[in-house]
Order: C-alpha cells, then structure tokens, then sequence
C-alpha cells in the first residue's frame, strides 16, 4: 500500500513527540535547570496559549496576541492561528472577548501532535481548544448577535485565548442560569454525546421499539455523564453505566443511572 505524504507526516509527529516527551522527562528529572524559562506576557494584554510543535507540556507557552485574533480553520478569509491585527471580520464573523474556555482530551493528543486535522489544517503554531465562552465584542454586517451579548459555543482550534474570530452559527446566545464557566463545559461534550445518541436511533426521533435500554462505557466522564442525563431526558430506560473505579458510582447515580457496572 502506498503511503501518502500525510500518513508520513502523522508518523513523523508521533515519533517526534515520542522523542520530546521522552527528552523533556529526563531533563525534568536530572536537569530542570536546563530547560529554558519562557518570558510571558503580563495579564493586562491579550494573550493565547501556543503550542510551538509537539512534545511535554513545556511546549505550552502564553504568548501575547498584539491585536491579533484567535481563528479556526474554517474561517476561510483568513489562515490559523492567528488574524492579522486590523483583519476585516467576515460578514457572519464574530469576535468574542472569551471569559472561558474548557480543556479537552482532544486538546492533549494536539499537543502530542497526534490530533489528524489540527496537523492537517493548521499545523504548527497552534492555538488548541474548542469549547469557549464570554461577550460578544463586534460582529460582521449578517451575524444575528449584537455587541453585549453573552454566548458560547465552539471554535474549529483557537479557543486558549482572550480574543476570537467566529463563525456566527457557531455560537449560541447562554441562559442567565448558566456560568461563563459552566457553558465553555457544554459544547464539546454536549455534541459529541448527542451524536452518539443519534447512531443509535434515539435523537432527534425517539425508537419505535420497545428495548429503549442504554449502556453507556466511560460514563463518569465528560461525555459519559453528558450521555446519562440526555438518556434519561430521552426516556431511556434502563440506563446502566459503566465506571473504572468505585469512587465514580455513586457520581453516575446522581446523574441518573438505573444500574453501575463497576469494572
């Protein structure tokens, strides 16, 4: 079988970030003095978090964003991480003051440099992160938001930062019984568990048959408890999850477990 130039590129970062990691535990371990100190920015800017290539978390450094923005990668007017200082927003484009933003597996495999479409539509720099949270600062001529409005949502890569460009239909206007914090939280879990529901037949119509039983693996977790409460709201029944270790039992029951199978 051939292989094409970007299965050559996964392979690269993955050794590459075998070796990092590997050489970033040995200076931390016998020589911490060794690994260079990064001068940050003061926290009256606007700052990111970049990560510069792959490897430990050392490679996670605050950068100031200099009136640049955040972006995905489908913003196609401009090319991530970063928009230029001055940048035109898009006409359904939003730049959001983020308050908050939620930190992801997906956001660690970036880092390792195993994450297929950050290596494929950004590269390196990048800015990780999806889920983010805050105000609405200035908008294009066609968004539906207006300068004030608390949102929240998700970016495509980009959410580690003050200040964001986003696509309008990315972002929805919060409820006042929710927290910046308690918002940036929902986005990626919240989707990923309702698309798992949707495979299995249950979202958006409810299952002609009977058997409407749900068994959910990982399920203190993130999407794990996202899925219970969304089961049960579905009228799942019955509802058993599936925990790693007992202290997370009980946690799966408050959140609307009939059963827990502690592995």
């Amino acid at each position: 079988v051939k292989m094409e130039s970007f299965d050559k590129n996964v392979i690269w970062n993955q050794v590459l970030a075998l070796v990092m990691n590997l050489w970033n535990w040995f200076l931390l371990s016998f020589f911490p003095s060794l690994i260079p100190v990064r001068k940050e920015p003061g926290a009256d800017v606007h700052r990111a978090v970049q990560i510069d290539g792959p490897g430990g978390l050392n490679r996670l450094g605050l950068v100031a964003l200099d009136g640049r923005l955040t972006i995905g990668y489908n913003v196609p007017t401009h090319k991530p991480p970063y928009a230029a200082k001055g940048s035109e927003i898009p006409d359904d484009g939003v730049v959001l003051c983020n308050q908050a933003f939620s930190i992801n597996y997906a956001d660690v495999t970036i880092r390792w440099g195993l994450y297929e479409s950050a290596l494929r539509f950004v590269g390196w720099p990048i800015v990780p992160g999806f889920d983010v949270s805050g105000v609405v600062e200035s908008v294009g001529p066609a968004s539906k938001f207006k300068p004030g409005d608390r949102v929240y949502g998700c970016t495509m890569f980009g959410a580690y930062c003050s200040h964001v460009l986003i696509p309008s239909h990315q972002l929805t206007l919060c409820p006042d019984v929710l927290t910046v914090e308690e918002a940036a939280g929902l986005p990626a879990v919240a989707g990923t568990a309702l698309h798992a529901l949707s495979l299995a037949g249950f979202w958006p119509n409810p299952p002609l048959q009977r058997n409407k039983a749900v068994l959910i693996h990982s399920a203190a977790g993130g999407v794990g408890l996202m899925l219970v409460q969304m089961a049960k709201v579905l009228g799942c029944s019955p509802i058993v999850a599936v925990v790693g270790a007992s202290h997370k039992v009980q946690i799966c029951r408050d959140y609307g477990a009939d059963f827990v199978i502690d592995k």
